[in-house]
């Protein structure tokens, strides 16, 4: 969305073909939802720009092709069925009122887009135990079973691979049941829980540092506390 808004704002013609409306989306956790920063500036694209972007949804694409003859790109695509995007209990939906920045289809129909640009796929990335070297040393949630781990590196209580003693997993990948940590705000406290099972594990003594984090709100072993905050999303 931040390229909507960079070209959109250069006066170019820019349209966004999504499977979800995410610009829609507001739960109670903000790593699943679209900033509140980057939609004001969606909205002030809209509001500014000589030519305003299009956001398409949900339509999925089913295949790129370029054309020799015209030296462009026919992106097609296939409408899904309509979706109601509710706000999360302790949000407010900062959608409200945009439906008129939103462009929607019949279901099953498909469309086909002409651009003389190469398209941008801009469907996020995988992380780092996904496709890095350790993969094979995580074992990995059922991708059909639904939920936060689906797909997602299987942690103990202490974000160590189930399959492989002593590797340890930081940062926006960790998920516990239906808590998703990969906002900064919440994979940061789980840093401490990581560093005292290894220094535990070194013969050191921890209480008092654990204490000191846990005084800090930096120390996360109760996920009770933060059910509205990082869990019912997914």
């Amino acid at each position: 969305m931040d390229a909507l808004y960079n070209l959109t704002t250069c006066g170019k013609r820019t349209t966004v073909v999504s499977s979800t409306a995410f610009w829609k989306v507001a739960t109670d956790d903000p790593s699943t939802e679209l900033a509140p920063y980057t939609m004001e500036r969606v909205r002030d694209g809209f509001r500014r720009a000589p030519t305003p972007p299009r956001l398409l949804a949900p339509l999925r694409v089913t295949s790129v092709e370029y054309n020799l003859t015209t030296k462009g790109y026919a992106v097609k695509a296939k409408w899904g069925a309509p979706v109601e995007h509710e706000g999360g209990e302790h949000r407010t939906a900062y959608h409200g009122g945009d439906a008129e920045i939103e462009e929607v289809g019949e279901e099953g129909t498909e469309v086909e887009l002409v651009t003389p640009q190469a398209p941008l796929l801009c469907t996020g990335f995988e992380g780092s135990a996904a496709l890095g070297v350790v993969k094979d040393l995580f074992e990995w949630g059922d991708e059909d079973a639904g939920g936060c781990l689906a797909g997602a590196p299987l942690l103990n209580d202490f974000d160590e691979s189930t399959k492989t003693q002593g590797l340890f997993l930081v940062g926006p990948a960790v998920r516990h049941d239906e808590h998703i940590f990969c906002f900064v705000y919440k994979f940061r406290q789980r840093f401490a829980v990581v560093a005292d099972e290894i220094a535990r594990g070194l013969g050191f003594d921890t209480e008092e540092t654990v204490e000191e984090c846990r005084e800090h709100n930096m120390y996360l072993d109760d996920f009770t506390c933060c059910k509205g905050a990082c869990g019912e999303t997914c």
